[in-house]
């Protein structure tokens, strides 16, 4: 049954629309390309993923989740991959960093990977790779506990990520809808390729 009323929706993330989503019981939200969400409300946060990468995560102890959606810029040369690099660090900084100011911290978080498919030979089979082994690494790195991962493969993904309960579901679609979700990528890569031209990412 349909609540009355909409789940709180913590400060910053107001301009996101939620929606009531019927297969879930729930209200729902949907994360665009380069975007995050989290929250502490039982709603679904969704996504629909190609090439690009989705970082579930959740703290149990604090009751807080989230999810974002991020893709590494093209790069052609060792200094345009560290460029790269230092994209991915921000979209996953800006998760981590969101979470921690609501009381989740490092030690605790449950990470769930998905994405990074194959979605066309050459240049997105590319960027896919890259993605994954960006955000691998990073997690290595930081010391974060992989709780699941679903990477790879030649399909794009829908993803329902339940944020207070650390739950991923991912649907994996047919391909009648690549062609639409590879332009959409594609122009989404080359905004943020402009945007590092542009703005200096600092990392906090």
């Amino acid at each position: 049954m349909r609540s009355s009323s909409l789940p709180p929706t913590l400060r910053g993330f107001e301009h996101h629309n939620l929606f009531w989503e019927p297969r879930w019981d729930c209200y729902a939200v949907k994360v665009k390309p380069g975007d995050f969400y989290v929250s502490n409300s039982g709603i679904v946060i969704t996504t629909v993923l190609g090439s690009c990468i989705s970082a579930c995560i959740h703290d149990p102890v604090a009751g807080y989740g989230g999810l974002n959606h991020f893709m590494l810029p093209d790069s052609g040369t060792q200094g345009d991959l560290d460029r790269s690099m230092r994209y991915g660090l921000f979209a996953m900084e800006q998760l981590i960093n969101e979470l921690m100011k609501h009381g989740c911290q490092r030690e605790r978080m449950q990470v769930k990977l998905t994405g990074g498919g194959d979605m066309m030979g050459g240049l997105t089979t590319r960027i896919g790779q890259q993605n994954i082994d960006f955000i691998l690494k990073y997690i290595q790195d930081e010391g974060l506990s992989l709780e699941a991962s679903d990477l790879g493969g030649d399909q794009a993904r829908r993803v329902a990520y339940f944020p207070t309960e650390g739950r991923m579901l991912v649907n994996k679609l047919d391909h009648r809808d690549d062609q639409r979700l590879i332009e959409e990528e594609r122009s989404f890569r080359v905004d943020v390729d402009q945007h590092l031209d542009d703005t200096d990412v600092e990392l906090f």
